[in-house]
């Protein structure tokens, strides 16, 4: 039986054609460099943002003669074959070894695709890693605790470590073939991305019935599959509810104890499976920022989700909530480049504060548009933490406004949200 799946999940052993979806290679450079190291490369991120095609696209990059092509091995451990034996300790190593024995290749690439379902897989490959050189092993997770459980301990200084995100917007312009799009394209486009979300099946889909059908299966494939099983947890009603709630709430300030009297369940818990969301990558938490730690963490909290398309098809109304959606995709592309992120609560609110080299670099304010009925609150907003960060400069970011606004030596730029993606 292990025979049959290996022998379906790897093609090229046979000369066989295998898909590699939309080039994203060039998006993520590390991926293509890590795999000239001998460390162990960990590709994060969750499900269905495209870790396992760029693992096609990986091994189709090593351009190696036909002769060659056994030296890859993969293992997608989601297979049901695979999950029905993922606790014996012996699965990844004897299938490897007896690999290698059968083909006997100076060096092989060993792909091990949702490497969180085999329990064992962190003492296997230090074994495995420590006594054969000619093995370079590249796995996906979908979950952050892969970094974070006493088990990676074992695999210190033996590892590198990147996470894959839904499709940027030129991402996302690439995929549906716009190459030099208009500006008129673009904001449809964005219009788009903004709605269905940036995952590489959606935005390959033109059908919006199945596009949203698909987000909700891409919603409850995440809560159950990183979130519920692997926990254990019994509860599921506690677990689905708060999901709901919390996306229904993204950018909102929030305490475990508001949450928890809110939907009748303790403080600890919503803690507790809040936890498991952002190991999951479904969900993500920012803190209003203080130039003290304990007093951050005693503040409320702001959550943010991975993906607009999941915001809609989970609790929103599109046209109802597009400020609050426009606020949830800036914080995701901030999150894609790596920023320090905060927000900002004093008399007024700004909603993102950029901290790089200990000290705040950049404040942020997001809203669908600037007008009579808000203008002076996002001003304000954004001016107060300008002033109280020193800035010099800072970013109002809207649906379709070009702006430069002066008030009292403090520069304000007002740039659509689309033009700022492509920067």
């Amino acid at each position: 039986m292990i025979e049959n799946v290996l022998e379906k999940q790897n093609p090229w052993w046979f000369g066989k054609d295998f898909s590699t979806g939309v080039p994203r290679l060039h998006y993520y450079p590390r991926l293509s460099k890590y795999l000239d190291t001998e460390e162990i490369l960990l590709i994060l991120g969750a499900r269905r943002t495209g870790k396992s095609t760029l693992i096609y696209q990986l091994i189709s990059s090593l351009e190696l003669p036909e002769s060659e092509m056994e030296s890859i091995l993969y293992m997608n451990l989601d297979e049901p074959v695979f999950q029905s034996q993922a606790d014996r300790a012996d699965l990844l190593s004897s299938i490897i070894e007896e690999h290698i024995t059968a083909t006997k290749k100076e060096k092989y690439f060993i792909f091990l695709d949702e490497v969180q379902n085999f329990e064992y897989w962190t003492q296997t490959l230090k074994t495995l890693y420590d006594t054969d050189k000619r093995l370079k092993f590249v796995l996906t997770g979908s979950t952050s605790s892969l970094l974070k459980k006493n088990t990676i301990t074992r695999l210190s200084g033996r590892y590198l470590a990147l996470t894959v995100f839904p499709l940027t917007f030129k991402e996302h312009l690439d995929f549906n073939g716009l190459k030099k799009p208009t500006s008129a394209e673009k904001k449809l486009e964005f219009e788009e991305y903004l709605r269905h979300g940036s995952f590489p099946r959606i935005s390959l889909e033109e059908d919006d019935v199945i596009k949203e059908e698909l987000l909700k299966n891409y919603y409850e494939t995440i809560y159950l599959k990183d979130i519920i099983f692997p926990h254990k947890l019994r509860n599921n009603r506690d677990v689905i509810n708060l999901l709901y709630f919390i996306i229904s709430n993204v950018g909102k300030p929030f305490s475990y104890k508001s949450i928890a009297s809110a939907l009748e369940i303790s403080a600890d818990t919503v803690k507790e499976y809040l936890g498991y969301a952002e190991e999951s990558y479904l969900l993500y938490s920012i803190n209003k920022f203080d130039f003290s730690l304990r007093k951050q963490l005693a503040n409320p909290k702001k959550i943010y989700c991975l993906d607009t398309g999941l915001i809609n098809a989970v609790s929103f109304r599109f046209s109802e909530n597009y400020g609050r959606l426009l606020e949830n995709l800036v914080f995701m592309e901030l999150i894609r480049r790596q920023s320090e992120v905060y927000y900002h609560k004093g008399t007024h609110e700004c909603d993102f504060l950029i901290k790089a080299d200990n000290k705040i670099t950049s404040a942020i304010q997001v809203t669908k548009e600037l007008n009579l009925d808000n203008r002076k609150r996002e001003l304000d907003g954004l001016l107060e933490a300008m002033r109280a960060y020193d800035l010099p400069q800072g970013l109002i970011l809207t649906r379709d406004t070009d702006d430069h606004i002066e008030i009292d030596g403090k520069k304000i730029i007002v740039r659509p949200v689309w033009k700022w993606l492509l920067e």
